[in-house]
């Protein structure tokens, strides 16, 4: 049984890739913002890079989080907000997950259908499967920007949530995701 303190926080691990993944988040969507007022050429392809390697570590630290959460599930503590935002939680989080994953997708096949390659770190690369296509190009980056955003801002309505819990209800909500060291 672990000592009172511990009881309801989250992993060292859990939170690792709780504020891993946000990070990442930000980067590539920023980056995702800010491509075009980079300058043609060597400039631009490292934004490229860092935003599609962003990408990928993001599902990379999805699939761990997944798994992590089946090894050392959280422990469930009931919202003083009542059932309906018990409900209204999970629901946001398995939004979260989806799109944590779908942007990406969608980031993946605007690549193939442009006719580029996936660089994978800088150690190797995956061949678009398809021809050039670009309508098809212009389809799947208008569907990853709309994920893109639809994660910013849920991801903001995630933290406001927090923030309320903390600040409103004066509970242990944020503090769970917090390392000891600043939530103390």
């Amino acid at each position: 049984m672990k000592p009172e303190h511990m009881r309801g926080r989250y992993s060292a691990s859990a939170q690792f890739f709780h504020w891993l993944s946000a990070l990442l988040v930000g980067v590539a969507w920023l980056l995702g913002q800010l491509r075009e007022d980079f300058e043609r050429g060597e400039p631009r392809r490292i934004v490229d890079f860092v935003h599609v390697s962003s990408g990928q570590l993001i599902v990379a630290l999805l699939a761990l989080r997944i798994i992590w959460r089946f090894i050392a599930p959280p422990s469930p503590e009931a919202s003083p907000a009542g059932p309906w935002a018990d409900r209204a939680a999970k629901f946001a989080h398995i939004l979260l997950y989806v799109l944590l994953i779908a942007a990406p997708a969608a980031g993946v096949v605007t690549l193939f259908a442009d006719g580029k390659p996936m660089r994978l770190f800088g150690l190797g690369e995956i061949a678009s499967p398809w021809v050039k296509d670009k309508a098809l190009e212009h389809s799947a980056k208008e569907i990853h920007e709309w994920l893109a955003n639809g994660l910013i801002v849920l991801a903001a309505l995630h933290a406001s949530a927090a923030l309320a819990h903390h600040f409103r209800l004066r509970d242990d909500v944020l503090k769970r995701m917090l390392p000891r060291w600043i939530a103390e």
